[in-house]
């Protein structure tokens, strides 16, 4: 143990010198918190206090977050193995403490883990609650995690995780619980599949979507939130679907001004968050015919974003400046060929890549797309692909009816591609000793299976890029983009 310790502090060493903000550096701490947890139990004291000791530098720091704004649930999931731990090696009387403790922190997980649309790791920490409960004596509020844990599996098709789950539930009720008995209670565990299906027909919607971004640069957090609320219309076009928005910026807010937690000058802007999609055409079959107004449009949301910028930016000499790097940021950034392959991109994540699949719950999938490079504008590379079916939902919050289908995705950038990138960045700072990028995006998407008209995206982004060995040098950032469709008339009706 003592020679893998070692490997970890001396990782940890090399990279608070070299590339003190990167996510590397928390993940590396994360890492050895858990080659401790997971030691033998000899010289538990010791062991324990170097485990705080990571998680607690991992949660202080300013990167965690930026990076996971909602909690982090690793390092919860990791502080309930820690206060577990600690209950068989302290006192009696503290022992109560410890397993209070860790089942505070396995709940914070389950939260967490759900936030993060990780499902599996949801369900494994709420029978870990259970479990510490159990040892605790609250036998009744331990049935009832575990019976909340096999509610989940059900839910998410978690079919061995459930038979595990059955075999200790009878056994904490005192019943018998050998294969027969465990067979009884899967015989009506569901097995799911769905196969989606194309099906639009003319329809108006009311779409709402917010972005909340956090930034690290500098040392400086700072915060950007973005809103637009959109009228969509979908209407039958020679044989096709044309979909238009109408008053797309009446009610627009670009968050490009950064909001902070320390009240100080900005020493940066945001650029203006792509919210508010462009005109399009879809074929029959549904797939991405074009753009149709997108020039126009671009110059409209320019001009709109151009004066929202110049009427909330605050004043002084060097705020001036801002606002100028701003203004001149929205015409890149709200150029039409980027609003273009922005409203593709959305389309093809929402519907086009669903067309004709049949999925089985809990099945992942993969695929390789091409996808926007966060942080790098305009910057197009294809992604390794993860998805799956993981549950039937409600289409719109307050409703019972389970009619819709939750796909999850996992997508991070292809690694030839991204060393591409990256050589290209090197060669654009030919002095910088090191250049550093990693990105990850989580998507929820709530869709109708029988027609593939989404009602929910829900999008957790983070990056991370360095060219330097400084503060100074880099960025990091994470987007938590929320976009709902609230449609008109009952699209199981077709019009």
């Amino acid at each position: 143990m003592g020679s893998r310790a070692e490997d970890f502090e001396a990782t940890i060493v090399q990279l608070e010198r070299t590339d003190p903000v990167s996510p590397a550096l928390l993940n590396v701490r994360l890492n050895y918190a858990e080659f401790l947890l997971s030691g033998a139990p000899d010289s538990c004291a010791s062991r324990l206090e170097r485990a705080q000791e990571q998680l607690g530098s991992a949660d202080a720091s300013p990167e965690a977050r930026v990076i996971f704004p909602d909690g982090w649930a690793r390092a919860a999931a990791l502080e309930y193995r820690m206060h577990l731990a600690r209950a068989a090696c302290v006192p009696q009387t503290d022992r109560k403490d410890e397993l209070l403790a860790a089942i505070a922190a396995a709940r914070r997980a389950v939260e967490f883990y759900r936030n993060a649309f990780d499902y599996r790791s949801m369900v494994n920490l709420q029978f870990d609650a259970g479990i510490a409960l159990h040892r605790l004596g609250e036998h009744a509020a331990a049935l009832a995690a575990l019976e909340s844990a096999i509610d989940m599996d059900r839910e998410y098709g978690f079919r061995d995780d459930a038979a595990q789950n059955y075999e200790l539930l009878l056994t904490w009720r005192g019943r018998p619980a050998g294969p027969a008995q465990v067979a009884a209670l899967m015989q009506d565990f569901p097995k799911r599949r769905t196969i989606l299906k194309f099906g639009w027909h003319a329809l108006d919607a009311q779409i709402t979507l917010g972005s909340h971004r956090v930034r690290l640069d500098g040392g400086q957090i700072m915060q950007s939130r973005a809103a637009a609320t959109l009228e969509r219309r979908i209407s039958a076009d020679h044989g096709g679907w044309s979909v238009s928005y109408a008053h797309p910026l009446t009610r627009y807010e670009p968050g490009v001004w950064p909001t902070m937690q320390e009240p100080q000058m900005p020493k940066t802007v945001f650029p203006p968050t792509l919210l508010p999609p462009t005109d399009f055409k879809v074929k029959a079959t549904g797939e991405f015919e074009a753009a149709t107004n997108s020039d126009a449009f671009a110059a409209q949301l320019a001009t709109k974003t151009a004066g929202l910028v110049r009427a909330r930016a605050p004043s002084g000499d060097r705020d001036r400046n801002l606002t100028q790097e701003a203004v001149e940021t929205t015409t890149d950034f709200l150029a039409p060929w980027m609003l273009e392959a922005e409203t593709a991109q959305n389309y093809s994540l929402e519907t086009s890549m669903w067309i004709g699949a049949t999925l089985e719950q809990g099945v992942w999938y993969e695929l390789s797309a091409p996808l926007f490079l966060s942080g790098m504008a305009g910057v197009v590379i294809p992604y390794r692909i993860e998805f799956a079916f993981t549950r039937w939902v409600p289409c719109n919050e307050g409703e019972t009816d389970r009619r819709c289908v939750e796909i999850v995705i996992h997508a991070t950038p292809d690694e030839a591609a991204l060393d591409d990138v990256i050589a290209d960045m090197r060669a654009q700072y030919p002095r910088s000793r090191s250049v550093q990028y990693v990105a990850s995006t989580a998507i929820r998407i709530v869709t109708d299976p029988r027609t593939l008209l989404p009602y929910a995206r829900e999008e957790r982004t983070y990056w991370y890029a360095s060219v330097g060995a400084g503060k100074e040098d880099s960025l990091l950032e994470s987007e938590h983009l929320l976009s709902t469709t609230l449609y008109g008339a009952d699209e199981s009706r077709p019009h």
